[in-house]
Formats: structure tokens, C-alpha cells, sequence
């Protein structure tokens, strides 16, 4: 295990710390890492020789693959569910159920993040984005926003986040839609159907 002492982002490449002695570190080494190295971040690494000949660090991971939720996250969350929220109140269910499933299949999705995110460490079969994507439109996507700061995973791919932001913007709306006595969709029904 080591530290990155130097980093040089723009060349891909720096040196990682251990055990007093300098190993340099090329990008490429990380195993399939979702996010760029940071300077000071602990690593595991095995030593083998590049080739020029110098001893470096290979099979590159991260000691922590993911971090905490911040706060500004946490209030963009809540902002991002107040709206879905509140037309939950308005749907012909008991209470419970809307926010009861929305809150088990974010679990879930939460679950397939992490799960893929292992996946991909270890070079192994992933789950497809379709699959994220789909759970994430059944409700899942507040699980998937929480996945992404926490797990570090599907937070840099544009195409990716492109879809789960629509996604989100979809769910918003939708509770805009119901919020207005569904006066959003009965003008586009009517739109489509004028002669």
C-alpha cells in the first residue's frame, strides 16, 4: 500500500510513496478506475517494472473506492424529491405505497451501482446501463443519485448521466403535471388529437 505523492493529471502518470521509496504510476495501471487519481489518496499496488526498465506500481486500486454523501448532495436530493413528493400525496393509493416502492427499488438500485462498481474492479461480467437505466425510470433514480456520489460510479460517462438526468427530469415533470390537476398532459392530448 502507498500514497501518491505526485500527480501530474494531464500526463497520466506520477509516483506513489511506500515504504520510503518512490514507484512510478501510470494511469493505464489503475484497474478500470471510474474517477481520476488524486494527490494524497492511498493506493494498493503490486511493484513490477515498466518498459523502460523503471520499477513502478501495477494492478493499481483505490484503498477507498468511495466516499461520503456530502451535504450540498444531501439538499440537492431533497430538492430533487419535493416536488414527486408532494404529487405522491395527490395519487389514488394509500399513502404508504408510492414512496414505500420508491424507497425499496432506490435500495435496489443502489445495490446494482455498487454491484457493478465491484464488477468493474475486478474485471468481471457488469451489469448493462439499459438495466440501470430501466430501474432508475421505475423509481430507483434517487438510489442512483446517492450510488453516484457514494460509490463514485457512473458520475463521469456524459452519455450516461445525460439519460439519468432526463430521467430525473422526467419524474419532475410528471409531479408538475399531477400537482396541476394533470393540465400538462390533457394540452398535449388535445394538441395531438385536433384535426
Amino acid at each position: 500500500m502507498g500514497t501518491i505523492s505526485q500527480w501530474e493529471d494531464a500526463k497520466g502518470y506520477g509516483w506513489v510513496k511506500s515504504g520510503g521509496k518512490l514507484w512510478f504510476l501510470h494511469i493505464k495501471e489503475f484497474n478500470r478506475a471510474e474517477r481520476r487519481p488524486q494527490l494524497g489518496e492511498e493506493v494498493t499496488f503490486i511493484l513490477g517494472v515498466d518498459p523502460k526498465g523503471r520499477n513502478c506500481a501495477t494492478q493499481v486500486t483505490f484503498v477507498k473506492s468511495g466516499g461520503r454523501v456530502g451535504l450540498g448532495a444531501w439538499v440537492l436530493l431533497v430538492g430533487l424529491l419535493l416536488l414527486p413528493g408532494l404529487a405522491m400525496l395527490m395519487l389514488p393509493f394509500p399513502l404508504w405505497v408510492a414512496p414505500g416502492s420508491m424507497v425499496m427499488i432506490s435500495v435496489l438500485t443502489f445495490w446494482m451501482y455498487a454491484h457493478d462498481k465491484q464488477q468493474a474492479l475486478a474485471g468481471r461480467w457488469r451489469i448493462a446501463e439499459n438495466s440501470l437505466h430501466l430501474a432508475e425510470l421505475l423509481g430507483g433514480w434517487p438510489g442512483a443519485f446517492l450510488a453516484q456520489r457514494q460509490q463514485r460510479h457512473k458520475c463521469s460517462k456524459v452519455s450516461y448521466l445525460i439519460v439519468f438526468w432526463c430521467i430525473v427530469a422526467i419524474y419532475q415533470i410528471v409531479a408538475v403535471d399531477v400537482l396541476m390537476d394533470h393540465w400538462l398532459s390533457n394540452m398535449l392530448i388535445d394538441y395531438v388529437l385536433e384535426p
